[in-house]
């Protein structure tokens, strides 16, 4: 009877260490952990533009909690109550327009919330540790914001240093003493950061193949930083001095892409980076306020030009024409921003609107990022001059030549400037060497209480921004008798040779100047002087740039462009090659040549593998037929062994009776002299060694037959 040993623990019940511990009351600097992820979840939420006003809410609470360290003094049924809560709101908000999963983000958001506030044992924290595991894969599902992945990483590691706390404080519940972690340990901080930096790849890699095989749809939207908020300097007014066309703001507005090589030179790039984007026109002016005119709005149904909008009438070579794609942030009000020179434009919406100054509308704010292309000439347009005679008062001029809300002062200014010969061209030309050469460019906005702004720019400060200098030489080219009008929009912006495209944020706002010619119709002029771009000063502070710009670019090119119909071009294509590839095989699956060179391998395997196998076997110098004969044997032969030490081992073991020493040692001399000797009479040895061999063999089946 055999005794096993039997294992005992000194000290503890063995039923300790089946035991979860879930009971176990968690220590500050763990809860203090549990909070940071919970921030690092909402961190997530936040790039999403999503529930912003909710997470604002929670972030002081939350704060609170990390600074004392403990829970609130409140039982389960807050939290059961608040789930419930959370859970009504959610079935409630199902008929609205807010997507599916931001509402589940808004449910798990808060009940992790108030999971956290109640958390006052282990078994507490395994649901914000889930929470926010499922509010990240949430975010991942539905994101494309360039920040996700810088907030991912804090993220995972924060993730670790929970789960390695939890597992100390378990193993601590059943040694019911403190433990100290060594360096080899699992737990060791080295580990847990290769961990991270393992886990990051992995789950992106995960992300990106989800991303893109997951059919895209329009309800998640881009949710960028500003998405969702309201474009400045495009409504209905534009007050100079109001934020507006001045704000420096970083975020990013639209991007243009050109989708041509010829574009890609650096002369086609230089000129296309010199284009403005025109937005939003204007016609009264008042007190520094100016007004639209008319309101008019009519639609265009572009279901019968399949989508293009002819802007020219003109006819010019396709090869003077060059196709830029804009991607227009979700932003209000819906402008349809059109490159100077555009010659026609391409939507995918059935239907735009347009107004009496040809500024184009969407009809509605759609849920993701709009599309469209531009098909646009690069040289900037030179205006046909005339005399100021042909300028005649119609609807299209009338409403930017009246005078009304033109200050005395500015009008004796542009009497004073002007002589009667002077063309329309003479007369612009003049208002921009006065406006350049006399005041100087300046963002500093003053107060000035009861003082018209361009008044005070042309005979007061001298300085101002864009939309004084366009406003003062409005006012002057109208005192004239010269159509004129503000112009709001964007310049290009900056190019980004990464992703192959310009990014143009709100920063880049800008105003100028479209003056009507009786023979060329409206063209632009900035009376603006060029300001002098600034950057990081250091070569640390470039290099981050740098950086920056390239990760934004990728992100540009393959996930920020990626939308539903991206997604089907691409499964199209790899449908298209997949077939291809298939009738390939099919071709070479059906060819008679195919099919002959197969019969041809498998005879040739069938009547050569022997041959190839000798060929292959160590010791090739050995003749086939001793070959024959040694495979034929019951003992086999090894590879290692010579036909002498080969031979001893039958006799050693038998196999052939000892009075056939001299026939063994007689073959081993024909094998020699067959493989060394250089005589030409080897058919003569072979017959003699088959001889031999049958005498071997009949003696071996005889011996076989004794035994």
């Amino acid at each position: 009877m055999i005794h096993l040993p039997v294992l005992e623990i000194n000290g503890r019940n063995i039923g300790a260490f089946s035991k979860t511990n879930g009971s176990m009351p968690v220590s500050k600097s763990f809860f203090r952990l549990l909070v940071l992820l919970a921030a690092v979840a909402y961190a997530a939420v936040w790039t999403t533009g999503y529930l912003r006003g909710l997470i604002e809410v929670l972030a002081l609470p939350m704060l609170l909690a990390a600074i004392f360290a403990r829970p609130l003094p409140v039982g389960r049924f807050l939290l059961q109550l608040g789930s419930v809560l959370a859970l009504l709101q959610a079935i409630a908000g199902r008929g609205g327009s807010t997507p599916g999963v931001v509402l589940l983000l808004q449910f798990a958001g808060l009940v992790m919330f108030l999971q956290l506030l109640v958390v006052d044992c282990l078994r507490a924290a395994h649901g914000v540790i889930i929470l926010s595991l499922m509010i990240i894969l949430a975010v991942a599902a539905m994101n494309v914001n360039f920040v996700f992945p810088l907030v991912l990483i804090p993220y995972v590691l924060t993730f670790y240093l929970v789960l390695r706390s939890l597992t100390v404080l378990r193993h601590q519940a059943m040694a019911k003493s403190p433990i100290k972690l060594s360096n080899r340990n699992p737990l060791s901080w080295h580990r847990i950061a290769v961990g991270t930096i393992v886990s990051v790849l992995i789950f992106g890699f995960l992300w990106l193949v989800m991303f893109y095989l997951i059919p895209r749809t329009t309800s998640f939207g881009i949710a960028s930083e500003v998405s969702r908020r309201k474009l400045k300097g495009f409504s209905d007014t534009m007050r100079l001095g109001e934020p507006g066309l001045l704000e420096d703001n970083p975020a990013v507005i639209m991007r243009v892409k050109p989708l041509e090589e010829k574009t890609l030179t650096p002369s086609a790039l230089r000129r296309i980076g010199n284009k403005l984007l025109r937005g939003a026109t204007f016609a009264w002016y008042n007190a520094g306020r100016w007004e639209k005119g008319t309101k008019r709005r009519w639609y265009i149904d572009l279901r019968q030009s399949s989508g293009e909008l002819r802007l020219n009438r003109g006819h010019y070579s396709p090869r003077d024409l060059h196709q830029i794609e804009l991607v227009l942030e979700n932003l209000d009000p819906p402008v349809i921003f059109q490159p100077d020179r555009a010659i026609n434009m391409r939507f995918t919406q059935p239907f735009i609107a347009y107004e009496d100054d040809l500024s184009f509308y969407f009809l509605f704010r759609p849920g993701t990022t709009r599309r469209y292309v531009a098909s646009v000439l690069l040289d900037p347009l030179e205006p046909e001059d005339s005399p100021l005679s042909e300028v005649e008062l119609d609807d299209e001029t009338s409403p930017y030549l009246h005078e009304k809300g033109i200050p005395p002062r500015v009008q004796a200014l542009a009497r004073a400037m002007v002589t009667e010969e002077m063309t329309v061209l003479g007369r612009v030309e003049r208002v921009m060497r006065f406006l350049r050469s006399q005041f100087e460019y300046s963002l500093i906005q003053k107060d000035l209480a009861g003082v018209d702004p361009v008044e005070d720019f042309l005979f007061g400060s001298k300085e101002g921004s864009c939309e004084h200098y366009v406003s003062a030489m409005v006012l002057i080219l109208r005192s004239m008798g010269v159509p004129a009008r503000p112009v709001g929009g964007y310049s290009m912006g900056e190019w980004n040779d990464i992703g192959g495209f310009y990014t143009i944020r709100q920063g880049h706002a800008h105003a100028w100047v479209e003056v009507y010619f009786p023979r060329s119709g409206w063209v632009p002029f900035d009376p603006t002087p060029s300001v002098m771009l600034t950057g990081p000063e250091s070569d640390f502070g470039r290099l981050l740039q740098t950086l920056w710009n390239a990760y934004e670019g990728y992100w540009f090119s393959y996930v920020y462009s990626f939308d539903n119909k991206a997604q089907g071009l691409g499964f199209r294509r790899i449908l298209e090659a997949l077939s291809e590839n298939l009738a390939s095989l099919r071709s070479y699956l059906f060819s008679p040549a195919l099919w002959l060179l197969i019969v041809v391998i498998v005879l040739f395997a069938y009547f050569g593998k022997n041959r190839i196998a000798r060929i292959n076997r160590p010791g090739r110098w050995i003749p086939d037929w001793y070959f024959d004969w040694a495979d034929s044997c019951s003992v086999q032969r090894c590879e290692w062994e010579t036909p002498a030490e080969y031979h001893r081992r039958l006799l050693s073991l038998g196999v052939i009776d000892s009075e056939l020493r001299e026939k063994l040692d007689r073959l081993v001399e024909l094998v020699d002299l067959t493989a060394f000797s250089n005589t030409s009479n080897r058919s003569e040895i072979s017959a003699v060694a088959r001889e031999l061999i049958a005498e071997l063999s009949k003696s071996t089946a005889l011996n076989r037959i004794h035994s």
